[in-house]
């Protein structure tokens, strides 16, 4: 079973903290702005450092979801890289738990799709149609005719 290796991982936590960082800083444009309502002169550099800040922060989100996809998905299951093959190398951990998620939920509901199905399904094939049809059926699923 393939893992998702320790550089993608530290990648991805390097990517949420400078997200999160830019998030603070972001956020402080509000806070500075809340607690000096009213003080705004024109000739301050106030404004420049709530602009800077503003932008800076926004810059460091945006970086930091991009270098959490990258580190999440790998560079070719993200699109840096357009290689179909090293994508699905990349992407493989994450269909694999798609697959058992979905296995997982089959399991609660009682289906069984697997080849060692202890049940078998007998078809009935309409005469009319040809469709195919569950052994128990009256009518045609399809044409509506009697089977």
């Amino acid at each position: 079973m393939k893992q998702i290796s320790e550089g993608r991982k530290t990648a991805y936590y390097v990517g949420m903290v400078i997200a999160i960082i830019g998030g603070l800083v972001f956020g402080s444009v509000f806070l500075s702005f809340a607690l000096h309502f009213g003080e705004f002169d024109p000739g301050d550099n106030f404004g420049k450092s709530i602009a800077g800040r503003g932008f800076g922060g926004m810059f460091l989100m945006i970086a930091g979801g991009v270098i959490m996809t990258i580190g999440a998905r790998g560079a070719a299951g993200s699109g840096l890289v357009l290689d179909p093959e090293k994508a699905r190398e990349d992407l493989e951990p994450f269909t694999r738990m798609g697959g058992g998620m979905l296995k997982d939920a089959l399991d609660e509901a009682d289906i069984n799709l697997g080849k060692n199905s202890s049940e078998k399904v007998i078809m009935v094939k309409c005469r009319n149609c040809q469709k195919l049809n569950e052994e128990d059926s009256k009518f045609c699923q399809e044409c509506g005719k009697p089977l």
